[in-house]
């Protein structure tokens, strides 16, 4: 269920571009803040809710997991929410930059 490495995504490019000095934890933690907000500010925290546990019960991907399968991640937004999972997507990146330039 990988994403093709060739494939551009807006979020694994702010990711890798930011030339972060932040270990690993700190990256992961930033970057699920970002999710949870974004998902917050264009979905509501019920539909939030309601996402992550479509993501355990259909995917047996919880929350915490979502950094460390990130491109499986990107390709379940996208089948869940079709086209809007790339606006989705380039939300979060947007968010997540946000973050790390505050963190740097």
């Amino acid at each position: 269920m990988v994403r093709n490495a060739t494939e551009a995504s807006p979020l694994l490019e702010a990711i890798y571009s930011k030339g972060v000095t932040i270990d690993k934890k700190d990256i992961d933690r930033v970057f699920l803040e970002s999710l949870d907000d974004v998902l917050n500010d264009l979905l509501g925290k019920n539909v939030r809710e309601a996402f992550y546990d479509h993501l355990e019960r259909n995917y047996y991907m919880g929350r915490e997991d979502v950094p460390k399968r990130l491109g499986d991640f990107l390709l379940i937004l996208e089948r869940t929410f079709g086209k809007s999972g790339k606006t989705i997507e380039r939300a979060i990146a947007r968010r997540l930059c946000g973050k790390l330039s505050q963190d740097a």
